[in-house]
This record gives C-alpha cells, structure tokens and sequence, in this order.
C-alpha cells in the first residue's frame, strides 16, 4: 500500500525523536564526565601496587578501598585541572579525586553557606582566601579556623592583563601618552572620559557608562607616519617580531567605535571581576602622582598619608590604601556609579568574558580585563584565522595582580583526618610536579617554582614564546599593589553593589 506524504511524515518524526534522544544521552554523559574526573576503581588490587606508586600515591588502605578527596576550584583552570586528575586516576588507583569548578567568589560564598565542604579549595588568588577567611571569622567566631592561610601552597601563577583589539591598542597608547597622572591606568582606561568628581544630579541611569572614543582621545593628534603593513607571509611567521604596524585609524573610524568598552566580570562572582574593581579603587584614591611622589602635592594630601611616599620602590602599604579608600568613599562611589551604574550585568566567568571578545568583537568589547592564560586561547583562535581577522594585543599595565592559584585544606571539624590530608598532600605534589607544571605552561600558566624556566621549555605548545608577536612578555617584573585584608576586600565588593544596584 503507497501511504504517501503520511509515511514521510511518520518516519521524519521517528528520526527526530531518536535525534532528540540521542542528544540528551550525549549531554547527560558530558555532565557526567565533568561532575567527576578522576574515576577510580572501587577496590584497588593491592598486589599489583608498585613503590612508584606508593611514593607518588601513599600506601593503599588496608580495605583495598581509594581514599576520596574533593577539591572545589577555579573554573578558569579547569583544563589543567582536568588533565592533571585523569593522569593522576592512572598513576594512583589508591585516591579518588572529585573534582568542582566555580567562580572564586561564588566559591566562597557557597562554602560559606555550607553548600559546599570540599577537602582543598583553590581559588585564583590568596585575596579571595581572606576574604572567606575574614567572613567565615565573623559568622563563626566561636569555631576555629577554616583553614591556616600562612600554608597556602600556589600551584601556578597567572597575571590578570587586557586583551585588546589591536586598533584600539593603538589610540589607547596615544591616548595615555597625552594624559598626565593624575589618574592611573585602570581607572583611565575602565571609566574613559567620566570626570573624577561627576555630577549626577538629573542624570539618567542609562547615561552612567564611559565616554566615547573621539571625547576620550581628544582632540586626535597626527599619527606618526608608519609604513604600510607588510603582506603576510605563507609560511610560518617569525615568532619574535612583533605584528606588521597598521595604519593610525582615522577620526572618522575612532568616532564610530562609539562608547569605550572595557569589560571585566562580576566582582561579586569571580576573582578577576574583584581584581578589576580594587585596581580601579587603587588608581582612584591612591594615584600615581600620590603614590610615586610628593612635589606639589597639597599639605592636606601629604598629611593623610602615614609615611613619605617613596618615588623608587613604591611600597604603598595596605593600612595607606584603606585610609585614602574610607576617607574618599562617598566621592569613589560617585564616580563608580557614574561610570558602571548603566552597564549592563557583567559577565560571572572570566572565560566566559574572554571567548565573548573574540565571539561577537568589538561591537561588545573593545578590550577585557582576563588572566593571561585564558588571553592565550583567544590568541590561538585570531592566530587560526590570522587572514580574514583582525589583530589582538596583551597589554600588562602596571600595577596589576599576579595570581598565585593557591590551594588549602579546608577543616570543618569533622571532615579531614590526617590520612586524608596525608593523601591531598599526593595530589597537590603531583600537580606542582615537573610534569604538570610543564603541561601548566602549555596552558598559559606560569609555574609556581621560578626555577622552572618558561623560556626553556622548548616546546611548539610554549604559548608564551608563540605568541611573543602579541605582546607576550614574561620576563618584566610585574608591580602589584599591597596586598589587602579580607575585611577590605568585602568592603570594597559592597561599594560596588552600592553603586552599581547589583549583587
């Protein structure tokens, strides 16, 4: 019997059932496969433990069963992570590790709130420890510890940068070459054009953003005459020189880039988001002309500081941060909220935030404050399509933030022994080994032991000797500010909510 059109229809919406379910399959075994990445069996052969094993791993139990650890950490490390932990389920069947990955500030929150009880935590930075550490002090004051932040142990180290389109990059350094200092770079660069002492009466929320390229830059100088860029080459291009120059943009092309979009993540959710804000709060009530020198600065200035401020080692110590932070506070969440209040909601994820510039361009993002490691997937991705895509620069202004990646027990009292403990010591020596500090460097991390040289490890997967052309640079000394107490941090990340109307 010929059924027609009928059977067609009967058999196309079999296939796509089937597809649909075949699809849910897929995506549950995904889920699956990150939820836990060191799977191990449940009874381990203790006869075929070798003494490799046993010094890397410890001695198995005396029931055969893996000791099961949990380390809940920052998500933008989770490829390493993830490499790390199905290497270390392969070399040591005597430990399960379960791995999480979260956002560093909603990690802490969530441990806070008793969400999560995980045995390591290891967020991107020691400034997110103290600031669980101070809020954990304060909500339990009766208890102990959660854990001893003088025994962090780093496991990589990454700067927090701005990846920049290369454009831009241009009128940023003409720009900045123009600006005298009394602000510095990251509160020039986050809040272009928004004065350090705005008037928002009347103003609309909707007009609380930086200002717009043309404004910002001024009235545009001639550009330096750069000769015309170089055709690229088919083969592989000379790693050490940095890209063709382009030409200057024109004031016709400045002025349709609109507003000056520099983006960065929630402080509230992720470390980078928090580093972002404090470099901002830094240059704000703390700038270089007060930091580096004091000629010519008022007595009534001079005075709020507790020491000479020194134009060599600039050592500005926290105790000096906080007072020009509380002595300034309402003036700096003025100009904050002049500046952020009508942005929309910033992104949670730092990876989310870097894969967004190079996803949509420069229509959303002219730059991103993100860790350097996450810069280099970007780089990778431009380095793909190098013909049809424009051009993209790292950029380290200094001060910034190195992150240290540290690592902690965590001891709610009754959940870590010292078995336990003994067997996340292994997991921690195996991610600081040789081994995976070299896979980390092919991440885009530093190592955690300076020892390790980025530029000898000769490998066509250094990302930091590939993308040399881009602006990489590990060798310069990155200047940081000092580093504050939790009950600064959580202050800060309140102004911000104040300002800005967000949490």
């Amino acid at each position: 019997m010929n059924r027609g059109p009928g059977l067609w229809k009967e058999i196309g919406g079999l296939a796509l059932a089937v597809w649909i379910l075949g699809s849910i399959a897929y995506g549950f075994i995904r889920d699956q496969r990150r939820m836990v990445h060191a799977e191990t069996a449940l009874i381990v052969d203790v006869k075929t433990t070798t003494s490799t094993q046993t010094d890397v791993c410890g001695p198995p139990t005396k029931d055969g069963r893996p000791v099961v650890i949990s380390m809940l950490y920052g998500d933008d490390k989770r490829a390493w992570v993830e490499q790390a932990a199905n290497r270390f389920a392969r070399l040591c069947p005597t430990i399960q590790v379960k791995l999480s990955a979260m956002g560093d500030i909603e990690s802490a929150d969530a441990i806070l709130d008793g969400k999560a009880r995980p045995t390591l935590w290891a967020p991107a930075d020691d400034l997110v420890l103290r600031y669980l550490d101070h809020r954990w002090k304060t909500a339990h004051r009766q208890r102990k510890p959660l854990f001893e932040i003088e025994k962090q142990i780093s496991l990589v180290q990454s700067p927090l940068v701005l990846l920049v389109w290369d454009d831009r990059r241009q009128v940023v350094e003409a720009a900045m070459a123009n600006r005298s200092r009394e602000r510095g770079q990251w509160a020039e660069l986050m809040c272009a054009a928004v004065p350090t002492q705005p008037d928002l009466s009347g103003m609309p929320i909707e007009d609380m953003v930086p200002g717009s390229w043309i404004d910002w830059y001024g009235p545009p100088l001639p550009p330096k005459k750069q000769p015309p860029p170089a055709p690229r080459a088919e083969t592989t291009p000379d790693i050490t020189k940095p890209p063709s120059a382009s030409p200057f943009p024109t004031v016709d092309e400045i002025k349709s880039w609109g507003r000056v979009k520099f983006g960065h993540t929630s402080p509230t959710r992720a470390a980078s988001g928090f580093e972002t804000l404090y470099l901002m709060a830094y240059d704000y009530v703390l700038p270089p002309k007060v930091r580096s020198s004091d000629t010519n600065i008022p007595n009534s200035t001079r005075s709020k500081l507790t020491r000479t401020i020194r134009s060599i080692s600039n050592e500005v110590t926290p105790d000096d941060f906080l007072r020009a932070l509380r002595e300034q506070r309402s003036a700096f969440r003025g100009w904050l909220r002049r500046c952020e209040g009508g942005l929309d909601a910033p992104p949670d994820s730092t990876e989310l935030l870097t894969n967004s510039f190079f996803n949509v361009g420069s229509s959303r993002y002219d730059a991103v404050a993100t860790y350097e490691h996450l810069a280099f997937d970007t780089l990778a991705r431009i380095d793909e399509f190098a013909s049809v895509l424009s051009d993209a620069r790292i950029l380290y202004p200094q001060p910034t933030i190195m992150n240290q990646h540290p690592v902690v027990f965590l001891d709610f009292g009754d959940e870590i022994t010292d078995a336990r403990r003994l067997i996340a010591g292994k997991w921690i020596a195996f991610l600081r080994s040789d081994e995976m500090q070299k896979k980390a460097i092919e991440h885009g991390f530093r190592p955690a032991d300076a020892a390790l040289s980025i530029r000898g490890y000769d490998s066509v997967q250094n990302p930091f000797l590939r993308f040399r052309r881009y602006g990489v640079t590990f060798e310069d000394p990155i200047i940081e500010p000092p580093r504050l107490d939790g009950e600064v941090v959580h202050e800060l990340i309140r102004t911000w909510e104040d300002a800005t109307g967000r949490n």
